[in-house]
Parts: structure tokens; C-alpha cells; sequence
């Protein structure tokens, strides 16, 4: 499996922030963490993204926002992104 540089950013008090970092941890992914909080820097780099709100993740650099399981999945490479299309049939 590839390298993964997974960023995590987070604010206090955010209900999508801590299932987020639930669920990298319950899939034993390693991630880093920046907290927007108490941190202009942090919160400037975020928004670099054209994210204004938490969480945001960053898998090697490509954005999930918000708490989206699946994405997160695909994106990880835990599930095949193939699932999602569609599969044609000819007649």
C-alpha cells in the first residue's frame, strides 16, 4: 500500500471533528492533527483549502469535508473505488 500523509483539522467542541478522529483511529490510520481553535495560522492554512469550517481532511493533499465515512474510505484505499459505478449491461 502507498504512503499516506493524512492531515486532520479539527476545532474544540466539534461533534464531526472527534468521528472523524474516531474513526482513523478505530482503522488504525495515522494521521496529524491541527487544531483551528486557538490557532489564527492553522485556521488561515485551513481556509487556504476554501474550507472555512471543521472537520476538514486532507489525504495527500486531496480534501473530505465534513464526516463522510465513505469518501473517507475510498480515499484511504480501504474500500475499492469501483463499488460506486455503475456496471453496464448490453443486450
Amino acid at each position: 500500500m502507498r504512503h499516506r500523509n493524512v492531515e486532520v483539522f479539527i476545532s474544540d467542541n466539534c461533534k464531526q471533528s472527534e468521528q472523524v478522529m474516531d474513526q482513523l483511529d478505530k482503522w488504525n490510520i495515522s494521521y496529524s492533527v491541527k487544531n483551528i481553535t486557538n490557532s489564527p495560522a492553522v485556521l488561515k492554512e485551513m481556509q487556504a483549502h476554501s474550507v472555512y469550517s471543521t472537520p476538514l481532511v486532507l489525504v495527500n493533499g486531496e480534501k473530505v469535508h465534513g464526516f463522510q465515512k465513505n469518501k473517507l474510505q475510498q480515499m484511504l484505499g480501504l474500500i475499492n473505488r469501483m463499488h460506486s459505478s455503475r456496471t453496464q449491461f448490453s443486450y
